[in-house]
């Protein structure tokens, strides 16, 4: 189960933009091109994506973990 995002979270990974739509794309994100492998926030959010992507973990909480981390990494958010 890979529920949508009522809302997008577009951010800035040096040259690339990605759109974020789901708890799957957000947990690909943060295992593959993640700028840092550590901190609480990225954590949270790779555990709490990957359930979310499972139908485990309610999205919405997901999301919210999500742009949590991009904050920690000081990663630039577009939406």
């Amino acid at each position: 189960m890979n529920t949508t995002w009522g809302e997008a979270v577009i951010v800035q990974l040096g040259e690339r933009v990605e759109i974020v739509w789901t708890p799957g794309h957000a947990a690909r994100l943060l295992s593959e091109h993640w700028p840092t492998g550590h901190g609480a926030a990225y954590q949270t959010a790779l555990n709490e994506c990957t359930d979310a992507m499972f139908g485990i973990y309610p999205w919405k909480q997901a999301r919210d973990a999500f742009v949590a981390a991009v904050e920690e990494a000081s990663i630039k958010k577009l939406r």
